[in-house]
């Protein structure tokens, strides 16, 4: 016979507890960290000075496994499954205005509107940065059609939230201020938006801007809840060094983001500069044939960036936004040296993501 092992009267009250608690004081140790990536829709073929031969004939590690024009609907939803699989939560497209209705056409949206017909939608959520310079400024007369679509856009889905509220980032501070004629016209245009989204059903919104560092003053005045970035490449560099080794670029960044709470009380996005080497775009006047860049590039170098933002995201729970938010510079701006689409020559620095967040 065999012996019975009896418990004691209070050991099955322990084991409930034990399966009640401990697994949500675990979730609580391990906060959720979205990742996503700026996408960039130069690959058209329809902006010559982004596929350029320098970059065709020297750079060919660069060149994605489908080609170098990347935006059709087929390639599109590839990508989305791509992105998906290295452990991206959600796309932010640069966002070109360009002028009433031309937003609608305009060849640099062309990726936005392919994404929105993919058949992989559901893999990847999707939010917008607002790139309003060098033509494709917004000002008080563009924004009631602007405030529309982006309220528009925040109905779908498979929009981002963060803090609850649709994530909608500007690009750039000083073009605001100028095409609406000082700081308050800007916070007022902002307040109509919330008030727009707020009559259309949303509690609020997120408000976010790109800014540097050392131009965080009077970004709360502006009317916004966030900052980002959108990349820091100039901090890694060292006076008389071209060819800078990856690592100054890295721990510029980790400089960067401890710089964003300490100067501003508004929460932060950590932007992770992941390479940058424009050469392939080189000029007479923008002189990239000769200003310094990164090298050594790769898998491994985004592993090691990707694991530092999440790092810091959970070290700075209180600085940051509730889903942890981390933004990647970026999916495929392959012209300037930092991009995660797989190449045709083997090299895939997507799968730095990958190892970072343990797919």
């Amino acid at each position: 016979m065999k012996k019975v092992i009896r418990l004691p009267a209070y050991s099955f009250l322990i084991i409930v507890l034990l399966f009640t608690y401990y697994p949500f004081s675990l979730r609580a140790a391990q906060p959720d960290v979205m990742i996503g990536a700026y996408y960039f829709d130069g690959w058209t073929g329809k902006y010559q000075n982004h596929i350029t031969p320098a970059l065709v004939e020297n750079f060919k590690e660069r060149e994605p496994k489908w080609g170098w024009l990347t935006s059709k609907q087929e390639i599109v939803d590839e990508q989305i499954k791509e992105a998906s699989d290295i452990g991206l939560s959600f796309f932010n497209f640069c966002w070109y205005y360009h002028g009433k209705d031309r937003y609608k056409t305009e060849a640099l949206n062309q990726a936005f509107r392919f994404y929105h017909t993919s058949k992989n939608k559901s893999l990847l959520k999707y939010c917008i940065t607002v790139v309003n310079h060098q033509g494709s400024e917004v000002g008080p007369s563009d924004w009631p059609t602007l405030v529309t679509e982006w309220v528009q856009q925040f109905n779908d889905p498979q929009y981002l939230r963060v803090d609850g509220k649709p994530l909608l980032i500007f690009y750039d501070r000083n073009s605001l201020i100028k095409q609406f004629g000082g700081a308050d016209n800007v916070k007022a245009a902002m307040d109509s938006l919330r008030r727009v989204a707020y009559d259309a059903g949303f509690k609020s919104i997120s408000l976010a801007l790109s800014s540097s560092p050392g131009d965080i003053t009077g970004c709360f005045q502006l009317g916004f809840d966030i900052l980002t970035g959108y990349n820091y490449h100039s901090h890694g560099f060292a006076p008389n060094l071209v060819q800078t080794p990856i690592e100054r670029m890295q721990a510029a960044d980790l400089a960067a983001w401890n710089k964003f709470p300490r100067t501003s009380q508004l929460k932060y996005i950590p932007a992770v500069t992941l390479g940058w080497d424009p050469r392939p775009w080189a000029t007479k006047e923008n002189g990239y044939s000769h200003t310094p860049y990164y090298i050594n590039y790769g898998p491994a170098s985004v592993e090691k960036s990707v694991r530092s933002a999440i790092r810091w995201v959970k070290t700075n729970r209180r600085k940051t936004t509730k889903q942890k938010v981390i933004l990647l510079y970026a999916w495929n701006e392959n012209g300037e040296g930092a991009w995660l689409t797989p190449g045709k020559t083997g090299l895939n620095p997507g799968e730095g993501v990958k190892r970072a967040v343990g797919k």
